[in-house]
């Protein structure tokens, strides 16, 4: 079990920005929040983003990956 299930009920996983907005769109009233990486397969978060602000009252948190380097 992860530390976002322990805190948060369920959590609804997507790989891919339409999925994410089919499941949305279905019942978004089981959603308190979406967090996306910005870099997806089919698209990116930034467009998840700007149709869950623009069509959701939902908060996001977008994760940037990022690589250190000695």
């Amino acid at each position: 079990m992860t530390l976002l299930m322990c805190v948060i009920s369920t959590v609804t996983s997507c790989n891919r920005v339409a999925a994410a907005l089919v499941k949305l769109r279905e019942n978004v009233d089981a959603y308190n929040l979406v967090i996306s990486d910005v870099y997806m397969p089919d698209d990116n978060g930034f467009t998840l983003l700007e149709v869950v602000a623009l069509e959701m009252d939902l908060p996001v948190i977008s994760e940037f990956p990022f690589d250190v380097k000695d």
